[in-house]
């Protein structure tokens, strides 16, 4: 009878960064292998979250941060940490945050509780936290009933963390006509399924600004993701912001503002 085979190490790559990956792996985390990765994941799954690891499968490497995307029985899930000690707070900050956007029925992927109850843990020199995977595409601002209900998920959007209990720590505080934004809703972290917005990703970019400033920003952005960023196509933005007009209307003197704070962006390119 054949032996069975080992199960194969994670792959290992880097979101955008032009560096080898195992170097980075080496260097920012201090895992000597994906394969190093892979115990010290099943280790951590088993003690803190009480889940038996059944693969990794790939590891990327953005910044200061790991993202890993592994299975535990039949359950699809990714594990994210990073080595920035400065950001832990804000980090725990941001889990309270999505935790409470998912209660309050947004397609959000909330974090998952630890035995403990913490939904972020500071362990081994990283801040960790733990998600499902949500199924879907990336937005394509191509298709104009995806940008319509982008359009209408930020006025959503919006209007809930405007309405957010808790001040999330950022560089510059709250001040008056600014309320707590996204700072990052475009096609990578938005996903699409079933003729509707799945989920809306990553709200670590969050802070205090006024609307119509993320509402731009948005339109300028929509469609970027990982790599080869250009603007969003004119009439794809039109249809994004009228989506969201009606929603959610911004009073006349700042709907005026909208295009000529798309244009400092595009101006500014790249971001």
């Amino acid at each position: 009878m054949p032996e069975p085979l080992a199960p194969s190490a994670p792959s290992l790559s880097m979101l955008w960064e032009p560096t080898d990956p195992a170097e980075a792996l080496a260097r920012r985390f201090r895992f000597e292998s994906p394969t190093a990765v892979d115990g010290w994941l099943s280790d951590v799954l088993a003690q803190h979250w009480g889940l038996a690891l059944s693969s990794c499968e790939r590891l990327v490497i953005s910044g200061g941060n790991i993202m890993a995307w592994i299975t535990v029985g039949e359950r699809r899930m990714i594990a994210k940490w990073s080595v920035h000690t400065p950001v832990f707070g804000r980090l725990a900050a941001i889990a309270r945050l999505t935790r409470w956007l998912d209660e309050r029925g947004l397609p959000v992927s909330a974090p998952q509780p630890a035995r403990d109850g913490r939904l972020q843990l500071e362990l081994d020199g990283f801040s960790l936290g733990l998600q499902n995977v949500v199924p879907g595409d990336l937005l394509d601002v191509a298709d104009v009933a995806q940008v319509r209900a982008a359009g209408e998920m930020l006025a959503t959007l919006h209007t809930e963390l405007a309405a957010y209990p808790d001040v999330v720590p950022t560089a510059e505080p709250p001040r008056s006509g600014t309320q707590l934004v996204g700072n990052d809703f475009r096609s990578a972290n938005i996903l699409w399924a079933s003729g509707r917005i799945s989920a809306v990703l990553d709200l670590e970019e969050a802070r205090y600004e006024r609307r119509v400033d993320d509402l731009a920003k948005a339109a300028a952005l929509l469609g970027t993701r990982y790599h080869n960023w250009v603007p969003t196509p004119p009439d794809a933005r039109d249809a994004f912001i009228d989506s969201y007009q009606a929603a959610h209307p911004l009073p006349a003197e700042e709907l005026d503002e909208v295009q000529g704070i798309i244009a400092k962006h595009i101006d500014a390119w790249p971001p």
